[in-house]
């Protein structure tokens, strides 16, 4: 059965995952609203493990100076979510999440190589990658509880 966090998880990255698929940008002022409404939640409602929160900002940082060193090879707004992502579920959930999502990623990349889709230098959107990750990790009672 799902929570409500959960419902309103899936939700948020599949409205985020139709935004990144259209226009393969997330409007700045959408990812401070969510990272405040989640910052808030887990520090006044959830009052989760700080250190384990304290791990997916971690994370999260790590892919936002990924992000610059690359030059957005992984945009800013991907990264971002991931943050976000970070603060909601902790280090071991997001990683969880994160592992799904490459390896979704990779599937759907060999597979549009493969029917000659796209060509190498073409861009995949990560967030749609994130929710699917996300789901799968839902569904399948891995760590996300």
């Amino acid at each position: 059965m799902w929570t409500i966090g959960q419902f309103i998880c899936m939700v948020v990255l599949a409205g985020l995952s139709i935004a990144d698929i259209r226009s393969r940008r997330i409007p700045v002022y959408i990812l401070i609203s969510v990272n405040l409404a989640v910052l808030g939640y887990q520090l006044l409602i959830e009052k989760g493990d700080v250190w384990l929160m304290a791990g997916g900002i971690g994370i999260g940082v790590l892919f936002l100076l990924v992000s610059m060193v690359t030059r957005e090879g992984m945009g800013y707004g991907d990264s971002w979510i991931i943050l976000i992502l970070g603060i909601y579920l902790g280090i071991w959930k997001i990683l969880e999440v994160l592992l799904a999502a490459f390896f979704f990623l990779l599937a759907a990349a060999v597979i549009c190589l493969s029917v000659k889709k796209m060509s190498r230098k073409y861009k995949l959107p990560f967030i749609p990658f994130l929710a699917a990750g996300y789901l799968f990790s839902i569904l399948t009672g891995g760590v996300i509880e």
